[in-house]
């Protein structure tokens, strides 16, 4: 009776994970597909809505290549679109002549039309070693429309509560990241999460999750402590690709 009874709760904790697993899944992705036809690729973006919501989005699609004589040229394409529930959707495609000798980077960044929070990115590198460690004018008039850009990766509602309190103060910010940031939350060992932003995919700080109000609004001021802290060593490197 004993095992019948423990075998009927194991199976019950395996059904309930997998279905807020499946929830948690439950989101709006983006892609980049490419595809090569001779010296050609074709960049693809698509946009899956795995909610049950109706979505009105906004994306941008960025390419920047690099030419085999070092000269950097670009392409984007951005605009308005609605997604039904659980629909997959390509919103645009972008086409660049691509030499062995040629490198590439490509972006594509989904935000919210009401709230303009970054809800989805991807990207895709092709001999991105050959990019040299400068800067261009170029790069900085491209990545201009990325600054200020956030995304919420946050699962619990502290986690939610915190990226609120972010959003709200850094959207009011003049001093502004050209990257996206990125507030993502993993799980640790008892009830605790732990907070990660991210900025160039480096995580510039952490915390553990507490519910007090108080506390949330001292990792506010310290993950703006660190993130100007950041973009003051970025800004003395300048040596690095920005995206």
């Amino acid at each position: 009776m004993i095992n019948s009874y423990s075998l009927i709760l194991c199976t019950f904790f395996i059904f309930l994970s997998a279905l807020v697993h499946a929830q948690e899944d439950k989101k709006v992705t983006a892609k980049i597909e490419s595809s090569f036809v001779e010296n050609q690729i074709k960049l693809k973006a698509v946009v899956s809505n795995s909610t049950t919501i109706y979505k009105e989005l906004n994306y941008l699609l960025v390419s920047i290549k690099k030419g085999s004589s070092g000269n950097l040229s670009n392409n984007q394409q951005s605009g308005k679109f609605s997604m039904n529930p659980n629909e997959v959707k390509v919103l645009s495609e972008i086409n660049v002549n691509l030499e062995k000798k040629d490198a590439l980077k490509a972006f594509l960044y989904i935000k919210d039309e009401e709230t303009q929070k970054l809800i989805a990115k991807d990207s895709l590198e092709l001999n991105s070693d050959l990019f040299k460690k400068k800067v261009a004018k170029i790069e900085e008039e491209v990545f201009y429309e990325l600054k200020g850009l956030t995304i919420d990766e946050t699962k619990s509602k502290i986690g939610k509560d915190f990226y609120d309190l972010f959003y709200i103060q850094y959207s009011q910010s003049q001093d502004k990241n050209n990257s996206a940031i990125t507030i993502s939350e993993l799980p640790v060992r008892g009830t605790n999460g732990q907070i990660n932003i991210e900025i160039d995919d480096k995580v510039v700080y952490s915390f553990m999750t507490n519910p007090s109000e108080d506390y949330l609004k001292e990792q506010l001021t310290n993950t703006l402590k660190y993130i100007k802290d950041y973009n003051a060593k970025k800004n003395l490197i300048k040596n690095e690709f920005i995206y």
